[in-house]
């Protein structure tokens, strides 16, 4: 299946996917337009964020998959679940750097980089 069509296809599975209730997962979508061999379904991911970015599909995601929002409070909880993950993920690089620092055993220092 050529780039195009498969994005056409991720494309109609997932405006036919509206709402948080009728989300369709990567395997669901993998296993109708067949892009990716790896379980993680990496090009499926890339066309769905090619969608959000480049066509202006509001697409989010949660446990159950990808879903187009329908709504001003799917808007709302999508993007409070981001900002939750935003100060989770920035916690962690805190702690990480907070550790290396603080940790008794060796980390080699590089040239390429100044993190310690």
């Amino acid at each position: 299946m050529s780039a195009n069509s498969a994005k056409d296809k991720v494309k109609d599975l997932l405006l036919n996917a509206t709402g948080p209730s009728n989300a369709v997962s990567s395997r669901e979508i993998n296993e109708q337009v067949d892009v990716d061999s790896v379980g993680s379904f990496p090009q499926t991911r890339e066309i769905v964020r090619e969608l959000l970015m480049n066509e202006g599909i509001p697409v989010a995601s949660n446990s159950n998959g990808y879903y187009v929002i329908e709504s001003e409070e799917q808007l709302a909880d999508y993007v409070n679940t981001l900002d939750s993950r935003i100060t989770g993920i920035a916690e962690r690089r805190y702690g990480i750097l907070r550790a290396a620092d603080q940790w008794d055993g060796d980390i080699e220092d590089s040239d390429d980089h100044d993190v310690l």
